[in-house]
């Protein structure tokens, strides 16, 4: 019998504490025609885990597209050019770290 796992999506943000931050972008109220942004920190398995991200956002939203960027060296911060990219390209982003 083969079974499928299928964890929620978890917020990492803090629940109510994001209204007390008014430096914090609102939220859209869906996903769904916007263009997600992915940037990937180079590390091992974080493009693993945006890639599992996208594929289950993918099924829940009807997302316009999904941009990928990856860092050229994880202990450094993104080039002014790829935040330049997906400033221009994304509606919304996701960055993640792995190991």
């Amino acid at each position: 019998m083969t079974t499928t796992w299928d964890p929620p999506i978890l917020d990492p943000s803090g629940g109510g504490a994001r209204d007390a931050d008014p430096a914090l972008t609102p939220r859209p109220a869906t996903l769904d025609g916007l263009r997600l942004g992915l940037l990937d920190n180079g590390k091992p398995n974080a493009g693993a885990l945006l890639d599992a991200l996208a594929e289950r956002l993918g099924h829940r939203f009807r997302l316009a597209a999904v941009v990928r960027e990856t860092k050229g060296y994880f202990g450094t911060p993104a080039d002014e050019d790829q935040i330049l990219r997906m400033l221009r390209s994304c509606d919304v982003a996701v960055t993640a770290i792995g190991d």
